[in-house]
C-alpha cells in the first residue's frame, strides 16, 4: 500500500509539473491561471505551464513572448537583490520571440539592425515586454555601459506605438514618457526636456485610464520631477480609489505603489 501511495504522489507531482498534460490541457490551465497571477504561487505555476508549452512547441513566438511578460511581471514580486536575474530571463525570452538567440545577441545589434528586426514584427507583445525588461536592465548598469544601448528601448517602443498604441493599456506611450523623463535628467546631453514626456503620459491616460500603471508612471516619472505636488497626489489618490477592474495583476501593483508614494510625499516634496 505504501508503494502504491508513493506512486500516486509521483503521478500527481508529474501532473503538477505539466509532464502528463496535453497542449490543450496546458493551454486551458494557463487561461485559468492568468487572471490570478498576482498570487506568487499562481505566477510560478503559470510560468511552469508556459515552459511546458514551449517544450511542446519550441520556437513559438507567442509562447516566448508570454514567458517574457511573465518573467518581467515575476520580477516585481521578487526582492531587489534577485530581480535582475528575472529581468534578464524575461529579456532573453523576449529577444528569442523576435527570432534571436537571446539577450546577448539583442545587445549586440546595431540600432539599424534592431530597427530592421522590429520592423518585421507584427505582434506588439514580442516587442513591448522585451523593451520593458531591457530598459530596467540598462537602468541597473553603469551609465557609461548603458549609453551605447540607450536608443534600443526607444526604437522598440516606437514600433509598438506604430503597431498599436493602445496595446496593454497604452503601455508603450506610457513607457516612452518614462524614458524621456529619465533622459531629461541628463540636461541637454540627449536633447530631451521633461515637458517632452508629458504628452506621452497624457496620451496613455486617454487610451486607458483604467490601467492604473499609467497614473503611477505619470506621478512618479513626471509630477515628481516637475515638483508638481498637486498633480502627484491627485494621480495617486485616483489610483487608491479606483477599482481593480480588468487589470488584476498590474492594478494591484499600482495600488501598492500609490500607497508607498503617498506615505513618502512629504519627503519627496520638501
Amino acid at each position: 500500500m505504501a508503494r502504491k501511495a508513493l506512486s500516486w504522489l509521483v503521478i500527481v507531482a508529474m501532473a503538477w509539473a505539466g509532464w502528463t498534460q496535453s497542449v490543450a490541457d496546458l493551454t486551458a490551465e494557463a487561461e485559468a491561471l492568468f487572471p490570478l497571477r498576482y498570487e506568487p504561487r499562481n505566477m510560478e505555476r503559470l510560468i511552469a505551464v508556459y515552459e511546458a508549452l514551449l517544450a511542446e512547441e519550441p520556437g513559438d513566438a507567442s509562447v516566448l513572448a508570454k514567458l517574457a511578460q511573465l518573467w518581467y511581471e515575476r520580477s516585481t514580486l521578487l526582492p531587489e537583490k534577485v530581480r535582475e536575474a528575472a529581468l534578464r530571463t524575461a529579456a532573453g525570452y523576449g529577444f528569442r520571440s523576435l527570432g534571436l538567440a537571446g539577450l546577448d545577441e539583442g545587445l549586440s545589434l546595431s540600432d539599424g539592425d534592431l530597427r530592421a528586426l522590429v520592423a518585421g514584427a507584427t505582434d506588439p507583445a514580442t516587442i513591448l515586454w522585451t523593451a520593458h525588461s531591457l530598459g530596467l536592465i540598462l537602468g541597473r548598469m553603469n551609465p557609461l555601459s548603458a549609453i551605447p544601448h540607450r536608443n534600443k528601448v526607444r526604437i522598440m517602443y516606437d514600433r509598438v506605438i506604430e503597431l498599436d498604441p493602445g496595446y496593454w493599456g497604452g503601455s508603450a506611450p506610457q513607457a516612452m514618457g518614462a524614458l524621456l523623463a529619465n533622459l531629461s535628467d541628463y540636461g541637454i546631453l540627449f536633447g530631451v526636456k521633461l515637458d517632452d514626456a508629458k504628452a506621452y503620459f497624457e496620451w496613455a491616460l486617454d487610451l486607458d485610464p483604467t490601467y492604473l500603471e499609467n497614473h503611477i508612471a505619470y506621478a512618479w516619472e513626471y509630477a515628481r520631477r516637475a515638483k508638481d505636488r498637486v498633480l502627484f497626489e491627485d494621480l495617486l489618490h485616483y489610483v487608491r480609489e479606483a477599482p481593480i477592474g480588468d487589470w488584476p495583476f498590474w492594478n494591484r501593483h499600482a495600488k501598492e505603489k500609490a500607497a508607498e508614494y503617498l506615505a513618502d510625499v512629504n519627503r519627496l516634496f520638501r
